[in-house]
């Protein structure tokens, strides 16, 4: 019936009820009853809103984070093509050793100043990347 109890549970109950409170205060025990029922079920919804707002707030971070994620994967893209080296099959893990790779050989080749370099942002990116 009421929460698994049956009906002469539920009876026994209101029996010991009105022998330890009276009946005279029922109707203020009711009262009460309701009143603290009607507190807890506003407390729930606004807990349940918040938590809400916290979904909400990880999706728009997540979202942010693929974003950015995808426009770094795409300036690693773009530095390996721009190296001569091709991207087809490749992960961007592989194509920043690659690149790396080709760095060390123009540094062996005579071009030691980074800066001079069309990857001189590569350090950025892979530290971009790992956070």
């Amino acid at each position: 019936m009421i929460g698994g109890l049956g009906f002469g549970e539920v009876v026994f109950v209101l029996i010991v009820v009105l022998v330890l409170f009276g009946p005279n205060k029922l109707p203020e025990l009711a009262r009460a009853v309701g009143g603290a029922m009607g507190e807890f079920k506003t407390a729930q919804k606004a807990a349940e809103f918040d938590l809400s707002g916290f979904d909400e707030l990880n999706r728009e971070n997540a979202e942010k984070k693929k974003q950015e994620t995808a426009a770094l994967n795409d300036k690693i893209i773009k530095m390996a093509e721009d190296a001569g080296i091709s991207t087809e099959g490749k992960t961007t893990d592989e194509l920043l050793v690659l690149i790396s790779g080709k760095m060390n050989e123009n540094s062996d080749a005579g071009n030691s100043n980074p800066e001079n370099s069309d990857f001189s942002d590569l350090s950025k990116s892979e530290s971009d990347l790992q956070q």
